[in-house]
Parts: C-alpha cells; structure tokens; sequence
C-alpha cells in the first residue's frame, strides 16, 4: 500500500474554477520537503550555511607529493636563499607608548646634557664645529696668488727653489672695450627693429637691402682674391718652365767639356810621419775651439743684450698701456657708453684683445619667403649663448679663441710585463 496522495496525472488546463481539481501531483514538493528535515536532523539546512563550513583550504598539501617532486626536482638555490628566515623579528616603525612623552613627542636618548650641547653645537655651528669637524677642500676666503711658506727639507736643499706666483698686473684693471673711440659697448644692445618677426616694412626693408650690399661685397672680394691667386700661379708655372730650358741649354753648351787638360800637374806631396799628422789635428782642434769659445762669447753678450732690451721695452709698453686705460677710463666715464643698436656696424681698433680676430656675427634677417603671420609658424633664430659669449668678447672681458671640436687626445701604449721570463738559475750548492 503506497502511502503518496492520491493524484490526477492527466490534466490538461487548471484555467478557471471549473478545472480545478482536488487531488493534484505534490511528489516533488514532499521529496524537497523531506530532504530538508534530513538536512536539518544532521546539522543544519546547506543552502543556508556560510561557504566556510562546507569547504575547507588544503594549504599544506600531501607529503607524499611534495616528496616525490622533490626526489625528481632539485629546489633552485634562489629558493633556498628565500626560505631562510631570520629568528630576529623586523625593527616596528610605529611609536610605542614607552618612548612617547606626556605632550605625544619622543622621548630624549639617554645622553648627558653635556653631550647634547656638543652635539647641538656641531649641529648647528659654533666655535666648537671648528674643533671637532675636519674642514676638506678649499675655503671661500683662499687666495691662490698668496704667498705660501714651504719648508725647506735638507735632504733636498741641492734642488732649485720654486718661483712664488705672481699675480698678473691685468687682473686688477678693468677690461678695456674694443671699440675704436674707447666708449664701453652695452652688455645687451638694443635689438635692430627689421630683425622682429613681425617688422614695420621699410625697416626690414632697409636692412635687408644693407646685408644683401654686404654679401654681394664680401663675394666680390673673395672673387677677387681667387683671380689674384690664380694669376699668381699661373707666372710661377711659366717661370718654372723657362728656368729648366735655360738650364738644359746651359748643359748642352757646357757637356764634355773640361779645363783640366791645359792645368800642369802639381808634385805628388810626400807622406807625412805620425807626429806630423797628431801635431796637424792637434793644431786644427785648438783653432776649432779657440772659434768656438769666441762665437759663443759673442752669442750670450748678444743674448744679455737682447734681454736688457725686452726688458725696457716691456716696462715702456707697461706704463704706455697703463696710461691708456687709464684714459679709455676716463673718457669712457666722461662720454657714456654707446648707444649702438644690434644691427649697426661696430668700428674696432686694430688691436685685439688676442691673436684671433673675433667672430662675425650671425646673419639674423628673415627673407620675404620667410615671414611668418602667426607665432605658431615662427620658426626661432639665434643663439643666446653665442650673443652673450661674443658681446663680452667685445667688451675685452675674455679672449677669444678657436673651436677645436675634435681635439688630439694623449695616446697611451698599453704593455705587459713578462715577469715570467726574468729568472736566474739557482746556484749550485
């Protein structure tokens, strides 16, 4: 006898209260009940349990796998490194209660007050810094021209003394401009107005007509220069051609013959004796010196007499130029500085700070092609460094010198010593 309720399988339609029925099919809902008094019998319905009492985390893994994967796989040794661990635990970073003041601030060391005076000294300067710090390198108040005593050692009185610096007398005037009337050339000179990138036109106008005179002047001298060196050329190629035909014709004329014929023949001299021959050497080797001695009297007088000459035209030069500057000084005080604009041609005097002339300026004017509506499409010219670098060369502040972009380095031979082969053979014993 089954003890399910009774059912009607075959139903077509439950819609209206005509179709229902009485007895319908309850199987599934009395299973899923009576699973759940199961799950509740033996400890709790599962749907409802948290994920932490039905699953649990294998972190150790099975000791049999681990070895046999160690028994076929030998652990790097970075892992091993790793794996060891320090049984000193890690220094804590967060402020304890112990070392905390009544007001929240740390704790002073356990130090004596006088020992944190020291130390708060040497902190933050004081006479005692001098004391305790060892002072490196140089201080701001060195002199390099000063004057410093050196003891002298006995063991190396034979050796000369060194020559004390001398500080050169330039380096206490001022520098002396390079214009031609003596006036100071501004550090910044004022820019030219044709050089904006938006300039008035008849002012761009008018420089670009005055460096396109200067350029097609400067090809015509170098032209010119190229002419006068070919023509030059061209009269040493022709006086070389005709001094060999000269000479050829001289040769001819003078080929196979020979004077010697019409000469007597002088006697045979005799031999002379070994005494003879010494007492000639003898005699030569005295005269040779006795010249010698007398040229080299005659150079160091002359070498005497050139020094004491330099030397007073030195000390002329000095006090001339010296006067000068002064002068220049003077004048340039009186008169002002110039007021020379960046596109005006500056006059310099013939004497240059320097054996190299100073270098030209760039040529900084913008072509009709060129010209630009907007400062997106502006394309920057110049160098600033350059500006500044030539300007104090104008003003006499530095010397100007050539770029050398690939200098000759110190080259260095590289041996190696066979030590091995510097042996003796052991003496017999």
């Amino acid at each position: 006898m089954s003890e399910a309720a009774p059912a009607q399988y075959k139903q077509k339609s439950r819609k209206g209260k005509k179709a229902w029925r009485k007895n319908v099919d309850v199987t599934e809902v009395a299973a899923g009940l009576d699973e759940v008094r199961d799950q509740i019998i033996t400890g709790g319905v599962i749907a409802e349990k948290p994920s932490e009492e039905l699953f649990a985390v294998d972190t150790a893994g099975d000791a049999n796998v681990q070895k046999k994967v160690q028994s076929r796989h030998k652990p790097l040794k970075v892992d091993q490194i790793l794996a060891q661990r320090s049984a000193v635990p890690a220094v804590s970073s967060r402020k304890r209660l112990s070392e905390m003041g009544n007001e929240g601030t740390r704790k002073k060391s356990k130090i004596s007050g006088r020992e944190y005076d020291r130390l708060r000294a040497i902190a933050y300067g004081g006479e005692q810094t001098k004391k305790d710090v060892v002072q490196t390198g140089v201080d701001a108040s060195y002199d390099p021209w000063a004057v410093q005593e050196v003891k002298e050692e006995p063991q190396f009185s034979f050796l000369e003394k060194k020559k004390p610096k001398v500080e050169p007398d330039t380096l206490k005037r001022a520098p002396v401009s390079l214009a031609k009337d003596g006036k100071k050339i501004p550090a910044v000179r004022k820019p030219a107005a044709g050089k904006s990138y938006n300039p008035n036109f008849d002012e761009w106008q008018a420089l670009l007509i005055k460096e396109s005179e200067k350029a097609v002047a400067d090809e015509k001298q170098r032209l010119h220069e190229a002419q006068l060196e070919a023509e030059r050329m061209e009269r040493a190629a022709a006086d070389s051609g005709s001094d060999s035909g000269e000479e050829s014709v001289w040769e001819s004329e003078w080929e196979g013959f020979s004077g010697d014929e019409d000469k007597p023949k002088a006697k045979r001299p005799e031999r002379k004796s070994a005494t003879q021959r010494n007492k000639i050497a003898r005699r030569k080797e005295a005269e040779r010196q006795a010249k010698h001695d007398a040229k080299m009297k005659a150079k160091e007088q002359q070498v005497q007499m050139i020094k004491k000459l330099a030397r007073s035209v030195e000390e002329k030069e000095r006090s001339r130029d010296a006067a000068k500057s002064m002068q220049l000084a003077i004048q340039a005080e009186a008169e002002g500085t110039l007021d020379v604009e960046d596109g005006e041609d500056l006059e310099l005097r013939k004497k240059q700070f320097g054996r190299i002339p100073i270098m030209e300026a760039p040529l900084e004017v913008v072509l009709p092609d060129e010209l630009r509506d907007s400062l997106r499409a502006l394309k920057p010219e110049g160098n600033l460094l350059k500006d500044r670098f030539r300007s104090m060369m104008l003003r006499g502040v530095v010397e100007p010198r050539r770029h050398i972009p690939y200098a000759k380095q110190k080259k260095y031979t590289v041996s190696e010593k066979w030590s091995y082969k510097d042996w003796e053979l052991p003496a017999a014993k």
